[in-house]
């Protein structure tokens, strides 16, 4: 006797509507695949009953490993039929008699599991999630970073001969980093700059633009860094995408989690941290900006020129970073503590060529876009 049940494969969330026929020793189960017959046999030692708290309705899972394929069925001879049969795996105790309480109990039971599922998304898997970003190898979060790298870099206009003076500029610093910093510019007129996890910097032309010294855009790099080497990247898309990269791995649909993280690419060039990691970062920066001897001022000289620039429009960089006046004051208190710093020459020569090529770039468009209007 064959009967009706809903067979996922693992791989995909896709639902294939199937027939299954069943022995002692195996279970078969054929399906449609793009109008091409299939048939999956189940060894009957490898099947598992899921628990399920709805009458009429039975699921299986088969496999040793993950992801598992799954088969549900609300056919009534199919459940009958398992709630005769002697394999102790098909009729657990808890199962069996969840279906045998009364509505009342199992009304109660479902409210609790859906409270519990709700605690657990919000609050549990988040956490989960960020503690895993948090350990995840160097080499893993390193890759993972490229990828993302690699997905944005099309949209991001990439200037060559500005990232390789900036990169020039980065390779005078001293970094107690585990991850190589890799520095771009991108051609744009937002004031944005943002890191990626695993050691990308990328800092839009328009800011360099208006940076005015050495010191503004060590603290900017030095900000990143921290945002970098604290892994605070991967833990906030970690908190923002548990959700979906959980409901993917609950149906078994592993190609789904590379889909989100890849829809999703972009929102790594717009990330908001909250306060407290702003603040970490800031405070990682300053100590960066210490390392190299750098003037600690220059930490809130930044925040005074981006704070400046709401008075002619909202930039995104500004968007993502709240509390700018508070910063300035911490950052001030943290400089005027400040002993004494060298000036670094070498650091002072590369600012000025970085400088000298932005400036000439937006001189440059200035001139193109003036006669274009003629």
């Amino acid at each position: 006797m064959a009967f009706k049940a809903k067979y996922f494969d693992g791989k995909t969330s896709k639902t294939h509507h199937a027939k299954v026929t069943i022995n002692s020793l195996q279970w078969t189960i054929c399906y449609m695949d793009d109008e091409s017959p299939l048939q999956v046999n189940w060894s009957v030692e490898d099947i598992k009953k899921s628990d399920v708290f709805t009458k009429g309705f039975i699921a299986f899972t088969h496999g040793k490993n993950f992801p598992f394929q799954r088969l549900e069925s609300d056919d009534v001879n199919f459940i009958s039929f398992i709630s005769n049969h002697d394999n102790k795996n098909f009729n657990r105790g808890i199962d069996t008699k969840l279906h045998q309480s009364s509505k009342k109990t199992l009304v109660s039971l479902i409210v609790g599991l859906i409270g519990l599922v709700f605690v657990a998304y919000l609050y549990v898997i988040p956490a989960i999630a960020e503690n895993f970003a948090a350990n995840l190898s160097q080499s893993a979060v390193t890759d993972f970073g490229n990828y993302v790298y690699r997905v944005l870099s099309p949209e991001l206009n990439i200037d060559d001969e500005k990232s390789k003076k900036l990169q020039g500029f980065v390779d005078e610093l001293e970094f107690d980093t585990e991850f190589n910093i890799e520095a771009y510019v991108a051609n744009s007129d937002q004031l944005n700059a943002f890191a990626l996890s695993g050691g990308k910097i990328v800092i839009f032309s328009s800011l360099l633009e208006k940076l005015e010294n050495k010191e503004q855009l060590v603290a900017l790099i030095g900000h990143e860094v921290a945002h970098i080497e604290k892994r605070h990247v991967l833990k906030n898309v970690s908190r923002n995408l548990s959700g979906a990269v959980f409901v993917s791995i609950l149906f078994g649909d592993v190609n789904s989690v590379t889909a989100v993280l890849a829809d999703n690419a972009h929102m790594f060039s717009q990330l908001s941290f909250s306060r407290s990691l702003e603040k970490e970062a800031d405070i990682y920066g300053l100590e960066i900006m210490k390392q190299n001897n750098v003037d600690l001022n220059g930490m809130p000289e930044l925040f005074k020129l981006l704070k400046r620039e709401t008075d002619i429009d909202i930039p995104s960089y500004l968007s993502n970073h709240p509390m700018l006046k508070n910063r300035i004051d911490y950052t001030t208190t943290l400089a005027l503590e400040q002993d004494r710093f060298n000036n670094n020459y070498d650091l002072e020569e590369k600012w000025n060529d970085l400088k000298s090529l932005v400036l000439d770039y937006e001189e440059d468009k200035l001139e193109n876009e003036n006669s274009e209007n003629e």
